[in-house]
């Protein structure tokens, strides 16, 4: 077979003599020879290009080896869109043929497939990928207990052995009602370790969609606006957190140096996160979804927990809120004190600040739909003072909306 071209991750050809990164669309499981000049490739970009109408007949078929030619000196790996997952033992054979992998992307796709043979050959993987240090999986479903099993390769793992980097994302779909309930919230956690330096278990807003109303996406014909703006994220229920709030907090699972944490997935009370903050104060970025209520007293004691972080240098706070916050919201009299009462003033900046000498960004939102109201805050990097403050809502939260966060949280 002649030596391939290596096209680069942004899809234009490079000189294999020079490039790191190569992106490789894969219309079966079968892998290119690669050139001798590629010996020094550091990233390996596989995206699926399979008919879906012929996924299935490909994964029947016997998963074909891994051309010894593929470099050991790959580091990185990242494995998408594969929807309905590998044929065994491809990923087993993959793992074996990178040595020194310390970086896994996997995106858009149910991993450990829809057989058992699959299942298996992808937890194999992860027992052979011995240098594996930063995990991200993006959109990433799996078969119950999967994810368990996984945390369970790496917590037998000895100390400064462990996953650094642990990154789980899935982007909001407010269409499927069903979507929280196949997050499997109970196992992510076991993903968590010692080792851990960033641990971000986030959703996302749907892609694409935005809360602009200049947004061409957002006006009608006349260049009117729609309705069709960000109905932004729905965190995973409270009572689900608490396996979250185990794994920070434990002594076996704990991390040791957590620097940043982002756990927009679950919304925590601001109880459970004061005991992660106790637990991890030399956080330096913070990402929390948090339990909105409509007082003085829950922002007084959501501020304290985070002064208990003495190298904040950023804060973003998702307000997950209660039925109670809602219906305050719902009253055009209210609905401003009620952003007031949760949301931080220039004077709660000003002593927060003086705790967190480092904070220079805070920012609050409800579920991160802008038109529902939101606070920014930045600090002035030469007078220190604070600038910005509390953006009230653009219009008022919908009946809907409001079963929605009841049963959201």
């Amino acid at each position: 077979m002649s030596d391939p071209e290596i096209p680069s991750q942004d899809g234009i050809v490079d000189d294999p003599s020079v490039a790191q990164a190569v992106q490789i669309p894969l219309q079966d499981f079968v892998l290119p020879d690669f050139p001798s000049s590629s010996s020094h490739l550091k990233a390996l970009t596989l995206t699926s290009d399979i008919k879906p109408d012929e996924y299935t007949t490909t994964l029947s078929s016997p998963a074909p080896s891994i051309p010894s030619t593929l470099p050991k000196t790959i580091e990185s790996l990242t494995l998408e869109l594969f929807s309905l997952g590998y044929p065994s033992p491809f990923l087993t054979n993959l793992s074996a043929a990178l040595p020194n992998l310390s970086s896994l992307v996997v995106y858009s796709q149910l991993l450990g497939g829809i057989s058992d043979e699959s299942y298996r050959d992808a937890e194999t993987f992860f027992s052979t990928a011995i240098n594996l240090r930063a995990l991200h999986l993006i959109d990433v479903f799996a078969r119950p207990g999967f994810y368990a099993n996984i945390g369970k390769i790496f917590s037998s793992r000895a100390v400064n052995n462990g996953l650094k980097f642990l990154e789980v994302n899935y982007n909001s779909r407010h269409a499927d009602e069903d979507f929280l309930n196949r997050v499997p919230s109970s196992e992510i956690p076991t993903l968590i370790g010692p080792d851990l330096v960033t641990c971000a278990l986030h959703i996302s807003p749907p892609p694409d969609v935005t809360d602009d109303s200049t947004d061409p996406t957002n006006l009608n014909t006349d260049g009117e606006p729609t309705n069709k703006g960000s109905k932004g994220i729905m965190p995973l229920n409270q009572i689900l957190a608490q396996t979250l709030v185990d794994a920070l907090c434990e002594s076996k699972t704990a991390p040791r140096e957590l620097m940043l944490l982002n756990a927009s997935l679950y919304t925590l009370s601001v109880e459970q996160l004061n005991a992660v903050l106790c637990e991890h104060r030399k956080i330096q970025v913070l990402v929390t979804s948090v339990r909105l209520e409509p007082t003085e007293e829950v922002k007084k004691q959501l501020l304290d927990a985070l002064a208990l972080c003495k190298d904040l240098e950023q804060v973003e706070v998702v307000g997950n809120p209660s039925l109670e916050f809602f219906m305050a919201m719902s009253n055009p009299r209210d609905a401003p004190l009620t952003l007031v009462k949760a949301f931080p003033s220039a004077e709660d900046m000003e002593v927060l600040g003086a705790k967190c000498l480092k904070l220079s960004s805070f920012k609050a939102n409800v579920l991160r739909v802008s038109t529902l109201g939101s606070a920014e805050w930045t600090r002035n990097a030469v007078s220190g003072d604070w600038q910005g403050g509390v953006t009230q809502p653009e219009k008022l939260p919908s009946e809907g909306t409001a079963r929605d966060a009841e049963k959201g949280t």
